[in-house]
Parts: C-alpha cells; sequence; structure tokens
C-alpha cells in the first residue's frame, strides 16, 4: 500500500481518508479537522478514498513528497513545519491554552458520545449520514460490536446511555460557555485548534441527526452553531459539491 504513494506530485499533500457523507464533507471529525486546516493554510492537498488506513491502522494519513505521517495531531505538525504555517500569532500563550483543552476535551467526550450515538443508540439514523450499502443489522453487528469494545475499553462505554448523554452534553455545554459571543474559539480570527474543534462541532449540527447533541445546538446552545456556520463559510463554499450525492 505505502509503496505506491512513494512517487506524489511535489508538494502537493495526498489526505487518505473515508468518502464523504451525505451531510457534511466527512463523518470523521478528524478527517474534518485536517481537510479545514489544508484549506485554512491554502496548502494544495488531494483525497484519497481507497486507501483510508494507514500506518497505524488510523485515518486519517496523509502522503507527502514521499513521506507517510498518520494522525491528524501530527499531520498538522508536520505541515505547519514543512510550509512554515503559524495560525496562533494573534493569540497569548494563555488564550491558546484554553483552545487546546477545549479541543482535547471535544476529542476526549464529545467524539465518544458522538461515535456511540452513531454506532449503537441512533444507529436508526446512520443512513441518513453516511451511504454504506449494507443493512443496518450488518452495521450494528460488525462496527457498532467493535465500537462498543473500543468505547467499554476507554471507560465511558461502561455508562449507561443517560450518563453518557449527561456528560457529553455537559462538556458540551462548558465549550458553549468558553466560546460565548466570539467569532472563534478565541476572538475574531480563527486559531489553529478552531480546525478540530470545528471538526468535533460540525458532527453535532450535521452528523448525529436527533441526537440530544444536535437539539441542543439547534436551542439552548446555539452560538455553537452559529460558531460552526462561520467556519463554513469562511472555509467551505463549495460544502455543498462535497458531499456524497448518491
Amino acid at each position: 500500500m505505502l509503496a505506491r504513494w512513494k512517487k506524489t506530485p511535489k508538494d502537493v499533500v495526498i489526505l487518505h481518508c473515508f468518502p464523504p457523507a451525505r451531510t457534511l464533507p466527512n463523518a470523521s471529525p478528524f478527517v474534518l479537522k485536517v481537510q479545514t486546516y489544508l484549506r485554512m493554510a491554502n496548502i494544495q492537498f488531494k483525497l484519497d478514498h481507497v486507501d483510508y488506513f494507514g500506518p497505524k491502522g488510523k485515518t486519517p494519513w496523509i502522503s507527502l513528497n514521499g513521506e507517510h505521517i498518520p494522525d491528524s495531531h501530527f499531520i498538522l505538525q508536520h505541515l505547519n513545519k514543512k510550509f512554515e504555517k503559524n495560525f496562533n500569532g494573534n493569540y497569548s500563550e494563555e488564550q491558546l491554552s484554553i483552545a487546546r483543552l477545549v479541543r482535547i476535551t471535544l476529542e476526549e467526550y464529545i467524539f465518544w458520545g458522538g461515535v456511540l450515538y452513531r454506532m449503537i443508540f441512533g444507529l436508526s439514523t446512520f443512513t441518513q449520514v453516511m451511504n454504506i450499502p449494507v443493512p443496518l443489522w450488518v452495521i450494528q453487528l460488525v462496527i457498532g460490536r467493535r465500537w462498543k469494545k473500543y468505547s467499554y475499553a476507554q471507560g465511558i462505554g461502561r455508562h449507561t446511555k443517560e450518563e453518557i448523554y449527561e456528560t457529553t452534553t455537559d462538556a458540551l455545554r462548558s465549550v458553549s460557555k468558553i466560546l460565548g459571543n466570539k467569532k472563534f474559539i478565541l476572538g475574531d480570527e480563527p486559531c489553529e485548534d478552531d480546525c478540530a474543534i470545528f471538526g468535533m462541532l460540525a458532527q453535532c449540527i450535521w452528523g448525529l441527526p436527533h441526537s440530544p447533541y444536535e437539539q441542543l445546538s439547534n436551542g439552548e446552545l446555539k452560538n455553537i452553531k452559529e460558531y460552526c456556520l462561520r467556519m463554513k463559510e469562511r472555509f467551505w463554499a463549495d460544502w455543498d459539491l462535497c458531499l456524497d450525492k448518491k
């Protein structure tokens, strides 16, 4: 697999990832994070929807000038260095630490709450978001069982559905309070962590239909939805063209 990606166009990022979803450009928050960063950084890239599992067995990963970099965090670090990008200059170290903690909170709580809703609690809505040509019972038996096992090992899967909803919505409320009336997580301009924050929160708006997280974002926590709409308008003018139309 890696051998065929050794020769790629110079300085063009090949982003290996799942195909697009029906309601958002990618149902993986980590893929959406990297895609948003590439747009923010104005780095030329191409998508590969065939070899979506990389050297560490995860998605996304990139190929760039013969190198292969897995994991969204290390991808952004590598691209920052390679292309000399820095989107954090408007903010202090203290502010950036807040953005980092928001990102970590979302990746630890919102991610798992979203996965368990999509794969288990709200499985009936799965095909509204993703086009996978197999019956729901197959998804539940194969993918759902796998994620249930992962979540149990992580710890959150040991809780009841109600407890998981409570933990996840509490985290969302905390993020909403930090966001407040700001345009982006720290102020009038986005920082690098906005890419990851958007990747996660966008799932609540467009990727988890009828979930408690979608309901909160449309009501009590409407500033989260407004934030996502601003990120979408700024970096995803072609959003509708990037969706799975099948």
